[in-house]
């Protein structure tokens, strides 16, 4: 990268909001403390059923991930479509108007996935507590048993999908080797290299830049800060003048680095959901290793 190229992405990285004012993307658990019990607020957990059941914020409701990952195909997963969006939201009595709060116990893995939902749908106020439960817990947060009344709602109108936040294998195929398109493997180098084989082939999409997803993390599992990261990636070329496409094998893991390149205020990212399990599994598509 040269050193004007690197300056604007620089600049580019700091003038572009990752967040509104009043709505960050990453919160705190004295920011989502402040905000218990507001009827405008839908806290979401996204632990396990039997956790949640030993005790979660005041508040929040359940909800398994899986529940939002239909299935395109045999272990390749996909994002809601507009009714199974409008379904979701109604389910949890989510409103335009509601501020949305996810947390769970993955280091944000679950919450990630389910922010990527909303953003593909949408919804313009999700946050994700920092550290999940354990910080909340740690710090000495409100802790209850008491589960909440189902909060469902049928007065909630179909979602408009953003679709320039997905991307299917062709719409790749057409991009490989574009210097403004930046593909990011979240997978294990291992994974990456093809030594770990979880498909017919090993190895990772053509020009594809691996960063593994617990890179963001620090070791107590909170988000390591924003100038670190945003760092991680410029110094990789994965540059926020450019289109940013992420996977890894079934997009559950590549959605926490959608989150942290829409935390550092990437405007186009677009999620692969279909990953390595489709791709290595086609033999039509290239590989490397």
């Amino acid at each position: 990268m040269t050193r004007l190229s690197l300056a604007v992405a620089l600049v580019l990285a700091l003038v572009l909001p990752a967040v509104a004012a009043d709505h960050p993307l990453l919160v705190t658990p004295a920011w989502v403390a402040e905000r218990l019990g507001r009827a405008d607020v839908r806290i979401i957990d996204l632990s396990d059923a039997e956790d949640y059941a030993r005790g979660h914020i005041p508040g929040a409701v359940h909800l398994d991930f899986t529940d939002t990952r239909p299935q395109a195909s045999e272990g390749v997963f996909r994002a809601p479509t507009a009714e199974e969006g409008r379904r979701l939201f109604a389910r949890l009595g989510i409103t335009p108007d509601t501020t949305v709060i996810l947390y769970d116990d993955e280091g944000g893995l679950h919450a990630a996935w389910l922010f990527l939902v909303l953003d593909v749908l949408g919804h313009p106020r999700v946050s994700v507590l920092d550290g999940g439960s354990q910080r909340w817990r740690a710090g000495g947060g409100a802790w209850t048993t008491d589960v909440p009344r189902a909060p469902a709602s049928s007065r909630v109108p179909a979602p408009r999908v953003s679709a320039d936040r997905l991307a299917g294998a062709a719409w790749v195929r057409e991009r490989l080797g574009r210097r403004d398109v930046a593909l990011v493997d979240a997978r294990t180098p291992d994974e990456f290299d093809g030594r770990d084989v979880r498909a017919r082939r090993g190895g990772h999409i053509p020009g594809a830049l691996n960063v593994e997803w617990r890179r963001h993390l620090r070791p107590d599992g909170t988000f390591k800060p924003v100038a670190a990261l945003r760092q991680m990636y410029v110094a990789q070329g994965i540059t926020p003048d450019k289109t940013v496409v992420t996977y890894c094998q079934t997009h559950h893991r590549a959605s926490h680095t959608y989150f942290v390149l829409r935390l550092l205020g990437y405007p186009r990212v677009v999620a692969y959901t279909g990953s390595w399990a489709e791709w290595g599994n086609r033999p039509d598509l290239p590989i490397a290793r």
